[in-house]
């Protein structure tokens, strides 16, 4: 009888750990590319913020499109803005990790780079994880995409990693090309930056989203005409018959 019962309680913590096992996820040595193409599927995520006077405007076209983001907030900016995040998980968003100060990981080095990418990562986390409610996976994207693999070390060796999508990337909206006088693609920032219109970023999101057939695309929350591109963007897609929006959480990420 003791032979059963051991037997029994072996193979649950054989089950057990086995689920552990293949639920707990880890952050990758690299990024994680090409996150959801090819389905006319679209994640809206929004980097940078929150923005007071901009983010609020976003969820207020979120909500008036009843749309789900993810937004990768700065750690140094939870504080001052507690309420804009409380706003977010109260109307359903996922809330992630953009390090502390929008730090460049890939470019930290020296003799304190280990401590160093624990302030810029894990203390943000630790500021942020309250808001990190909405959904049960924890989301990290790398500024300016820059990662290194002692990040992924640092992290993963934390009581933290084990809990970490990431570091993802995104699908549309990440940079601009312009040829033959049509904007084949484009991203919020460099819109501003070069002084270009609302209307014509749009086209270069359009363009990149009809070519790549949908997926994650990134927006950010520091500039008020964010709030109209990404309403114009919302607006376009949601007239489409054929595209729908979802979740980070809808994502298979392998």
């Amino acid at each position: 009888m003791f032979n059963r019962l051991f037997n029994v309680l072996l193979v649950g913590f054989l089950f057990v750990g086995n689920v552990y096992a293949t639920t707990q996820k880890e952050l990758r040595r690299r990024n994680i590319e090409n996150l959801h193409q090819g389905r006319k599927q679209l994640v809206v995520t929004i980097d940078d913020g929150p923005t007071r006077g901009v983010t609020d405007k976003i969820l207020d076209v979120l909500k008036k499109y009843n749309i789900q983001a993810a937004f990768f907030v700065l750690g140094s900016k939870v504080e001052k803005n507690a309420d804009l995040l409380q706003r977010m998980v109260d109307e359903g968003h996922i809330v992630g990790n953009h390090s502390m100060v929008h730090n460049n990981i890939g470019k930290i080095s020296g003799d304190q780079k280990e401590e160093r990418i624990r302030e810029a990562i894990i203390e943000s986390h630790k500021k942020i994880e309250p808001f990190m409610t909405v959904s049960d996976k924890w989301y990290f994207r790398a500024p300016y995409g820059s990662w290194q693999e002692t990040a992924t070390k640092v992290v993963n060796d934390s009581s933290y990693g084990g809990n970490y999508y990431g570091p993802l990337l995104w699908d549309i909206g990440g940079d601009l090309d312009v040829s033959l006088f049509k904007v084949k693609r484009a991203a919020d920032w460099g819109c501003w930056s070069k002084g270009w219109s609302v209307r014509k970023c749009l086209k270069g999101y359009i363009n990149e989203t009809e070519q790549k057939n949908g997926g994650v695309i990134l927006f950010h929350d520091l500039k008020k005409n964010s709030v109209k591109l990404i309403e114009r963007y919302i607006e376009e897609f949601s007239k489409r018959d054929d595209y729908q929006f979802i979740s980070l959480d809808n994502v298979k990420i392998d």
